[in-house]
């Protein structure tokens, strides 16, 4: 009898691989057993922090299309002054404008925008004050061109940190700050 139960644990152990020992079959492996699913189990694998994955071409935000300008390129400066300014200068506009001018944008600008932020300091005055005569006289899509892509020098693009409306939130807020200045 004892050697009937060794030869059944033998035999047992022989026709079980190690996954087998190791785990109790699972979803996985019943889909696995059928061919067509088993597509599914082989496809690439997304990690989505390790690279930003570029949107398809041609694909359209459900906000719409945005409008690719730069003020490096003369030509399309009377397009960006075209820009109106589709947001309402609210208070809830000025409120999440200022919310994200102090996290973007003040750093550099100042609290005011003074130009007296604490890293300008560092970059020996880079940053221009927003409430003098000149940043007045920029256009509303100048403003909303600028805090998307920048104009080149060390003012970094935020375009892929203050997205849609917020830019012109943001623009509100510049507004009322040039307003509070004078």
């Amino acid at each position: 009898m004892k050697s009937k139960a060794i030869l059944i644990v033998a035999l047992a152990v022989m026709g079980c691989s190690r996954d087998s020992w190791q785990r109790m079959p699972g979803p996985d492996d019943a889909v696995a057993a059928v061919p067509w699913f088993s597509t599914m189990r082989k496809t690439i694998a997304i990690k989505p922090y390790e690279m930003p994955l570029m949107p398809v071409e041609g694909t359209v935000p459900i906000t719409g299309a945005e409008v690719s300008l730069s003020l490096t390129n003369p030509a399309d400066l009377p397009a960006i002054n075209a820009l109106m300014n589709p947001v309402a200068s609210t208070s809830e506009s000025l409120e999440r404008g200022r919310d994200r001018f102090e996290i973007y944008c003040a750093l550099c600008h100042g609290m005011e925008g003074a130009g007296d932020g604490p890293v300008n300091a560092a970059m020996f005055g880079a940053a221009p004050a927003l409430t003098t005569d000149n940043a007045r006289s920029y256009s509303d899509g100048y403003l909303y061109t600028m805090v998307k892509s920048a104009r080149g020098g060390l003012m970094p693009a935020h375009g892929d940190k203050i997205r849609g409306d917020d830019r012109w939130h943001v623009v509100n807020y510049v507004r009322a700050l040039q307003g509070a200045a004078q």
